[in-house]
């Protein structure tokens, strides 16, 4: 028995199949699909096309949950649509995978480095790529994957860590350029005149919950993103650094 992974005619998800069947139905749209068809929809000439590469990593987290499997080949896929927002979404999605397997196995699983700094790396490099490229209405979707990692990082010591709500929730990560210029300057400016201490308060105060309501919206981040950025850019030509910062 040879066995073969295939596209359903309808609604496009993975297939894996029995090539001696004739027909296989589709687990998620109950469409009865040829198996030839199935195979040629996901073929061209014998040549590995970019779908080729996605439903074999579909097939390789749904079938074999082999992360490891699935990475390389939406490497492949990423090398024939480097722009593609479903690529960069695979990719989060398996170091995210590798990620919680550190944490729950921490002390027996070395991790590559500062968990911390691999979530955010990790963030930055496929999640708010993802994010970024998606459709409207899949911007939500991704915003909660990114907020899913951020969840992973563990604390040092035992203070309460000051969090840049909003510059976190626009930048996705609360370890990055902008929001490190945005840290530096609320500690080292704003933090030492009066009515700076008053923002900063006020800003604790109100910006959780107008991340609870609006965070994952688009015209919110749109919005704010607009005006950090000014912000940034102004800090920056003044001298304030972008680099790692510990508060």
């Amino acid at each position: 028995m040879s066995s073969e992974y295939g596209k359903c005619t309808t609604c496009g998800a993975a297939l894996n199949m029995n090539t001696h069947q004739e027909r296989i139905q589709c687990m998620y749209c109950g469409n009865w699909n040829e198996t030839q068809k199935a195979v040629q929809k996901v073929q061209v000439d014998g040549i590995a096309t970019f779908d080729t590469h996605m439903l074999a990593a579909q097939q390789a987290i749904e079938f074999d949950n082999d992360f490891d499997k699935a990475r390389k080949k939406y490497r492949e896929a990423l090398e024939l649509k480097p722009s593609d927002y479903r690529v960069f979404g695979g990719l989060f999605q398996c170091e995210l995978v590798a990620l919680k397997y550190y944490k729950q196995r921490n002390g027996y699983v070395k991790v590559p480095g500062d968990l911390n700094q691999c979530i955010d790396d990790a963030i930055q490099r496929w999640g708010k790529r993802a994010h970024d490229l998606a459709p409207d209405d899949s911007k939500e979707y991704y915003a909660q994957k990114i907020e899913e990692a951020n969840q992973l990082k563990g604390g040092k010591g035992g203070g309460k860590k000051k969090g840049c709500y909003i510059a976190t929730a626009v930048y996705g990560s609360y370890n990055c350029p902008q929001v490190y210029t945005l840290r530096r300057y609320r500690d080292q400016q704003l933090a030492s005149t009066r009515r700076g201490r008053l923002f900063i308060k006020l800003y604790y105060a109100f910006s959780p919950l107008l991340i609870k309501l609006f965070g994952k919206t688009t015209w919110f981040n749109n919005f704010w993103k607009k005006r950090l950025d000014k912000k940034v850019a102004k800090l920056q030509d003044k001298g304030v650094s972008d680099t790692p910062y510990n508060d």
